[in-house]
């Protein structure tokens, strides 16, 4: 791009000094439409070659501005996609041996209380147990108050 702009302000220059060697090019009609013109062109040159440094300002601006979006999009989608694959689950941990349990929070909907065995230990969990006396050996009660 550079080159180009270069070599056309040298061409417009080389003629610029051919029209002014001659000298009587500029007295006619001729001679001051095409000085005229070369003047017109060489200010073109410079206003396309502004106009192709902003515009690779501009691209260079805009890929750092795609690669910080690109960074927002990982930080805020990758949160999305892990809070969507737990929507609608309670998650408690198992008292025994400490594994996260994922339970559907429907179960929480009425005052039953249900049994949720953790997949690690097989230990059965009671959910929504109102009765705290009714721990058994293999049984562990697990009261929980869900918002």
């Amino acid at each position: 791009m550079d080159t180009m702009h270069h070599d056309l302000r040298k061409d417009i220059a080389f003629i610029q000094g051919m029209m002014e060697g001659s000298g009587q090019i500029d007295q006619r009609m001729e001679g001051k439409v095409l000085s005229r013109l070369l003047t017109l062109v060489d200010d073109l040159i410079e206003e396309v070659h502004q106009s192709n440094l902003r515009l690779s300002e501009l691209e260079e601006y805009v890929e750092a501005v795609d690669e910080d979006l690109n960074e927002l999009e990982l930080l805020v989608y990758d949160d999305e996609e892990d809070e969507d694959e737990n929507a609608g689950f309670f998650e408690m941990e198992c008292p025994k041996c400490g594994e996260q349990v994922l339970i559907d929070d429907d179960i929480f909907d009425d005052d039953d209380t249900y049994e949720v065995l953790c997949p690690e230990c097989h230990t059965v969990l009671l959910v929504n147990d109102d009765e705290p006396d009714r721990d058994t050996e293999e049984t562990e009660t697990v009261q929980t108050t869900h918002s």
